[in-house]
């Protein structure tokens, strides 16, 4: 008996029956798709950025400082005089050079402790915040030479006090006491040779062979007590202020979900002692030194927000033009549907600029933001139109639809509970497959000057500073608005794809 009891337990099949609605069965079908899985997660992150703009930006958008036109992006540092430290960056501006006219950015260097040697061979330490020090100045002298037939001249001596070191020669001037920058600029050889031509007897701007700049510390100024007192000598060490780089740091205040307010952000520099100089680019700054990623994220709102606000129109006024047509017929369905096709028979690029050019060009971006989804919805919703009403021709002959009018349900009842919702799978698949071109119509518009205007942002209006090749040779991180509508576009696209194939019945098993 004990045995017949084993055998029957072994008999017993190890598999149990489980059965998926059609939303789990979709769910796995859309999961086999990798590229729009990938796809999915980047568009989540893409809207969280949207959304929480104010805590992952670590400047306010509109914020400019002239200082730092079209500085790249800051370096950040992990090494402190040989020793491994935690990442910090320091005060940079760009500037235009004086000699070759070109915008130069540089780094620079705020000593906070200065060992000097005097003339005398004494040896003094002075130290921010101690003793009474309270700033340290420098100065220097600036010698401008001019170099004609092989020899160089001195042309001009200028003494420069500063409390910073400004051109990038002046960790030289630190280290050594001194520093030499030569040029044989085109710009800087016109230059020289229009201030020198009669007194080096110059017939041609060639004459001018080079031209240099040597900077020596001439003397150290120190402030202390209020006093200032000058001494002679050379710096032998000296440490300079580093500004550390931090998770959660306080500065602006924006608001956080369009509501509370909140100085807290994602990330950003310790700026202890308010330096103006002090910034930290991840992507690099603008014409009018704005952080161009706290922009991108911000510009993420109005241009992601467009594609998912139109789309909603869209599909709203194809649903009643749609629908009604393939319903009702008739008359109703010529008079719609020959109102769509001449609305597709203009192409929609330019329709979208000449119904945006009608349009008076001085207007707040609040009400160009919603004349630009208006224009898209309205470009958009006859194609699909189009289409809905074929599918609406097709399900009302089913014999579900037939059973709903039979059993005395209004017209408006049956099109809205049996007809139209047999329709969202189409919809959904449309969906994000036409948000990339609402996107993109945003971005060409703006491009173009007739969309979203400063000081609000959108990704085609950050692309449109980067038009001038100069600035693109010398600023090529302002491009960076443009991949984001790259990955934006390709990912819907994705995602479109993905929930095609997970829609279609034979991929569900």
């Amino acid at each position: 008996m004990a045995k017949n009891n084993v055998n029957k337990t072994n008999n017993k099949t190890g598999f149990e029956e489980k059965y998926l609605s059609r939303g789990q069965l979709i769910w796995r079908a859309f999961l086999k798709h990798k590229l729009g899985v990938g796809a999915l997660v980047v568009l989540i992150l893409l809207y969280l950025l949207a959304l929480f703009a104010d805590f992952f930006a670590p400047y306010n958008p509109a914020e400019q400082s002239l200082r730092h036109t079209y500085s790249p992006p800051t370096k950040i540092y992990r090494t402190y005089k040989g020793q491994r430290v935690k990442p910090y960056v320091l005060p940079s501006m760009s500037y235009v050079d004086k000699i070759t006219y070109e915008r130069t950015y540089k780094e620079m260097l705020f000593p906070r402790r200065i060992v000097i040697e005097k003339n005398n061979g004494e040896r003094v330490t002075y130290e921010l915040g101690k003793d009474g020090v309270e700033s340290f100045k420098f100065s220097v002298n600036r010698i401008e030479s001019i170099k004609v037939r092989g020899e160089w001249y001195d042309v001009r001596k200028t003494p420069v006090v500063s409390d910073y070191f400004l051109f990038g020669y002046n960790d030289d001037v630190l280290n050594k006491g001194i520093s030499r920058f030569e040029t044989t600029s085109s710009v800087a050889q016109e230059m020289f040779f229009k201030a020198y031509k009669d007194r080096f007897d110059l017939t041609e701007e060639e004459d001018v062979q080079a031209v240099a700049v040597t900077e020596q510390i001439d003397t150290i100024v120190v402030k202390r007590d209020g006093k200032f007192e000058m001494i002679k000598g050379k710096v032998i060490e000296y440490d300079y202020k580093i500004y550390p780089v931090k998770w959660f740091v306080k500065s602006w205040t924006g608001k956080f979900l369009w509501i509370f307010p909140m100085n807290v952000h994602l990330f950003g520099v310790d700026n202890y002692d308010n330096n103006q100089f002090v910034k930290l680019y991840i992507m690099g700054a603008d014409l009018f030194g704005r952080d161009v990623w706290s922009r991108i994220a911000f510009a993420s709102r109005i241009s992601l927000s467009i594609g998912l606000i139109g789309v909603i129109i869209t599909i709203a006024l194809a649903l009643v033009f749609g629908g009604i047509s393939g319903y009702y017929g008739g008359l109703v369905d010529e008079a719609f549907m020959r109102f769509a096709e001449i609305i597709m028979s203009i192409p929609g690029f330019y329709l979208m600029i000449m119904l945006r050019a009608v349009l008076p060009l001085d207007l707040p971006s609040t009400q160009i933001y919603l004349l630009i989804v208006f224009i898209l919805s309205f470009i958009g919703w006859a194609g699909t139109s189009r289409v809905i009403r074929g599918l609406v021709l097709s399900i009302r002959e089913r014999e579900f639809v037939e059973a709903a009018v039979a059993i005395g349900l209004s017209n408006w009842k049956v099109l809205t509970r049996h007809v139209l919702p047999n329709t969202t799978t189409y919809l959904i698949v449309n969906a994000t497959l036409r948000i990339p071109g609402y996107i993109l119509g945003e971005a060409g518009l703006s491009f173009l000057g007739l969309g979203i205007r400063e000081p609000q942002a959108s990704w085609g209006l950050m692309l449109a500073q980067a038009q001038d090749v100069y600035v693109i040779t010398r600023a090529p991180w302002l491009l960076i608005p443009g991949i984001f509508i790259f990955v934006t576009v390709l990912a819907f696209n994705f995602v479109g794809d993905a929930l095609r194939d997970a829609l279609d019945p034979r991929s569900l098993g």
